[in-house]
């Protein structure tokens, strides 16, 4: 069963309503976005910089990202800089615009003479994919969504070869040191743990605020546009990948703690997961991708903000580190997998399945076993694949010459990765 708010979002998606926006509607939204977006305080992002290049090119630009994690803002830090037009589709007084109103935004921008138009969450647009395909080469377009999926509808295609994409992650740690004017040191990392990098709750200490962005995804990106038949078997599901970051699972180990009955479900599940950013799932590596299909996989929250809604005894700092250096590894790009085969490693960071370097990943090698486990597995990786290898730790201790070990809080300006 939806809650109240949940019926509220799917109706406003689900319902037609044919009531087409008025221009002058449209212009006081425009005129009020701008208003506020010049009040508004922005702190710089660092994938702007990247951004911002992309406005010398005809393709579209489309940025994507998990809900509340900046994409917003990074478009305000370019509006503000080069002007334009900016709307947000999530405005509730442009609850039934239609592809013809885009016409109206056209006239608009031609008034104010822009020369770019920002088009904030833009998938709620049936066919939006046409407009921008039609008004590309005459002005400049910026789009931003909340779903892997922004090009994914049956208009999408004459979009093909005409954009250019980017991912918007929550605060990476020097953004969240930015943000917080705090200095790079160990108490500052185990901040950025506890906390996340979500912009808002950094800047409130508000961590409650996690729930409600998990509920906005799940009743507005999920639910509103998915045929989710058992809501609470989704939930659960959230739940247990959510409290079990970085440990292998089967789709078949987890049909008992979903309540879902069939493999299928569970895979489709996590793809919509996946779609709306909130996790990533890495494979077991193996040279071999049928290999790969048949063996287990693990699964990392998109901020750590979210790891602390699981349900666990105690805090697991262990695995809170490991995501944070997952999501590290994921904004540069790199190919990753797990490894397993007589040892365990935490990452292989490859390209394509090309082997680079080992990583492993431990918050406090507190005793000799500890120690042991972690330096054998990286010796044995090594030896296998015949590359590097390197260990991460909030706290020193000693390892062999051949292994390159990073404190946790300096690993974010090492020059090697």
């Amino acid at each position: 069963m939806l809650n109240s708010v949940g019926k509220f979002i799917y109706l406003h998606i689900h319902v037609k309503i044919d009531t087409m926006i008025s221009l002058s509607v449209l212009e006081d939204i425009v005129e009020e976005h701008t208003k506020y977006i010049q009040r508004e305080k922005v702190i710089h992002r660092d994938l702007a910089d990247e951004v911002e290049k992309s406005l010398d090119y005809e393709e579209i630009t489309v940025v994507k990202g998990v809900r509340r994690a900046g994409k917003t803002f990074l478009l305000y830090e370019l509006f503000r800089k080069h002007g334009g037009l900016y709307i947000n589709f999530e405005d509730e007084r442009l609850y039934g615009f239609t592809l013809e109103d885009f016409e109206k935004l056209n006239d608009i921008a031609s008034r104010i003479n822009a020369s770019f138009m920002f088009l904030d969450e833009v998938q709620v647009v049936q066919g939006w994919e046409k407009f921008a395909h039609r008004a590309h080469r005459r002005i400049k377009i910026v789009v931003t969504g909340s779903n892997s999926s922004l090009l994914g509808s049956d208009y999408s295609s004459a979009l093909v070869g005409r954009t250019k994409s980017y991912s918007v992650f929550p605060l990476s740690y020097n953004e969240f040191l930015r943000f917080c004017s705090l200095e790079n040191e160990r108490n500052s990392f185990l901040e950025y743990m506890r906390i996340g990098g979500f912009p808002r709750i950094v800047l409130t200490g508000d961590i409650e605020l996690a729930k409600e962005y998990l509920d906005s995804i799940i009743y507005k990106d999920l639910i509103g546009h998915h045929n989710i038949r058992n809501p609470q078997a989704l939930r659960n599901l959230i739940v247990f990948l959510l409290s079990n970051v970085g440990k292998e699972f089967s789709y078949r180990s987890l049909k008992t703690v979903s309540g879902l009955k069939h493999d299928q479900t569970i895979k489709e599940y996590i793809g919509l997961l996946e779609d709306v950013f909130l996790v990533n799932t890495i494979m077991r590596y193996s040279p071999s991708l049928k290999k790969q299909a048949r063996y287990g996989k693990k699964i990392y929250a998109v901020d750590p903000a979210f790891i602390h809604l699981g349900k666990r005894g105690d805090a697991d700092h262990g695995r809170i580190l490991e995501n944070v250096i997952f999501l590290h590894l994921k904004r540069k790009g790199y190919d990753l997998y797990y490894g397993m085969d007589k040892k365990e490693v935490d990452f292989i960071i490859a390209k394509g399945l090309r082997p680079l370097k080992i990583v492993n990943v431990t918050y406090m090698a507190e005793n000799e076993k500890t120690r042991e486990r972690e330096i054998s597995s990286l010796k044995f990786f090594m030896d296998t694949m015949k590359v590097p290898a390197e260990i991460i730790s909030l706290y020193p201790f000693k390892i062999p010459d051949n292994i390159n070990f990073h404190l946790a809080h300096r690993y974010f300006n090492s020059e090697s990765n």
